[in-house]
């Protein structure tokens, strides 16, 4: 009775020898078929550039020079990551007014969004009555620090991105 036992033991020990090289071998033939089969996603950048899609939201761009200082913008904002300021325009100043023919009434004196809060929720472009404020689809701003993820949209450095930015 106790060779029986050993044989069933010794069985089994030869059964789970074959189980362990045959889960390796389909193992490895799995890897080895995705190692040479499949084609290599791994893009060259910064040659090679994805292609980033239309709607997705990236940087914010507030064109300026169609803001009309409404706020609506810093107020839809949940983690209040804009900064605007304004003040009234002279009665007898020139008469301005957007490019969708909007008159501007106040003089932005400050706008600056702070893109280390932002969560990039895109309210704050939906409420813009002009379209001055929208996200773009330039993704390429990392920077070292916070402080340098402050961006003052009157200078004149920021009022340069609407050349490349605006269509």
């Amino acid at each position: 009775m106790n060779t029986h036992h050993e044989e069933l033991t010794l069985k089994k020990y030869f059964q789970n020898i074959w189980n362990g090289i045959r889960t390796t071998i389909k193992g490895l033939s799995i890897t080895i078929k995705h190692v040479y089969d499949v084609k290599p996603v791994t893009i060259e950048y910064p040659e090679v550039r994805e292609v980033i899609p239309e709607g997705s939201r990236s940087r914010l761009f507030n064109d300026v020079q169609n803001c009309i200082s409404c706020d609506q913008c810093a107020v839809a904002c949940p983690v209040d990551c804009i900064y605007i300021a304004s003040k009234p325009r002279p009665k007898d100043a020139e008469k301005i007014k957007t490019s969708n023919g909007t008159p501007i009434r106040r003089e932005l004196t400050q706008y600056t969004i702070d893109t280390s809060l932002c969560c990039y929720c895109g309210l704050c472009t939906t409420v813009c009555p002009t379209e001055s404020l929208t996200h773009t689809t330039d993704h390429e701003y990392a920077s070292y620090t916070i402080d340098h993820m402050k961006y003052d949209y009157l200078d004149p450095e920021v009022v340069a991105w609407r050349d490349r930015i605006v269509k």
